[in-house]
């Protein structure tokens, strides 16, 4: 229908000079993964998602009935190559950056790799840090993540999920104690000038803090949760939705309210 597809270009198309990888990335928290079916003839009347003339070729000319996300996903590896969608980074020097960089790699390797991780084209979240992905996040990293990693050991079963929780907590300390020891990290929790993890924009005013601490977009946790899992995209921990907590109050020195946790029973 016509409302459908004016839903998936307002949610999907991707902003002028935005990277390959992020735009694939900020479907996939959008939910272009979930059963979005778009057919042929719905396919040419999409217009240009990609901002891109050959991507956007791709992705009309696939015939059939396909998800969204698998038109994206295959339009990009028909059109690209590694190379090409990534940018390798000599230094990461945040958080923000590795996190982000992070992320990059996992997308790269699951498209393009020939990895384990190719199994994962629908569930992002359960991607492997397979070892081409640990060795360049650590290859590039400043030298206090790069302490803090070495403290870190890779392994085969290690989930990127995993590890960007621990990079994403661990705040190096300005002092440079010795490698085997965690005295040179630090758990803090989120700091205000913090982006959402889940979108790299900056929190503002309509912003949702769940009880674990971590603070994103209202709407951002609200379809993450609705959508992809019903635990905290950082540490994991079981949340509810913000929109199962009272509207914040007006007055202008009120308490923040969080998200209180889903607890799952035990029998």
């Amino acid at each position: 229908s016509q409302y459908k597809l004016q839903e998936i270009r307002q949610r999907f198309t991707r902003s002028p000079g935005q990277p390959i990888l992020h735009w694939l990335n900020q479907c996939w928290c959008s939910g272009a993964d979930l059963p979005i079916f778009v057919d042929g003839y719905e396919a040419e009347q999409l217009g240009s998602l990609s901002c891109d003339v050959a991507l956007d070729r791709v992705i009309r000319s696939m015939t059939g009935t396909l998800s969204l996300w698998m038109r994206l996903v295959l339009s990009v590896r028909v059109v690209y190559t590694a190379d090409k969608v990534l940018v390798y980074r000599d230094r990461w020097n945040t958080k923000v950056e590795g996190v982000v960089y992070l992320r990059e790699l996992t997308m790269t390797d699951i498209l393009f790799g020939d990895t384990r991780n190719r199994e994962y084209l629908h569930d992002l979240e359960g991607a492997y840090c397979t070892w081409p992905i640990w060795w360049e996040f650590t290859r590039s990293a400043a030298p206090p993540y790069a302490k803090a990693l070495a403290s870190f050991r890779w392994k085969r079963n290690l989930k990127v999920q995993e590890l960007q929780a621990y990079v994403w907590e661990c705040i190096p300390t300005p002092s440079s104690p010795p490698q085997d020891s965690f005295s040179h990290v630090k758990i803090q929790p989120k700091k205000r000038d913090d982006p959402c993890t889940i979108c790299h924009e900056e929190l503002g005013r309509n912003s949702c803090e769940l009880e674990c601490g971590h603070e994103f977009h209202r709407g951002c946790i609200r379809t993450w949760l609705q959508e992809h899992s019903s635990t905290c995209p950082i540490c994991r921990e079981y949340a509810v939705l913000p929109a199962d907590v009272p509207a914040r109050p007006a007055r202008r020195n009120s308490k923040r309210y969080k998200a209180k946790p889903w607890k799952r029973s035990v029998f």
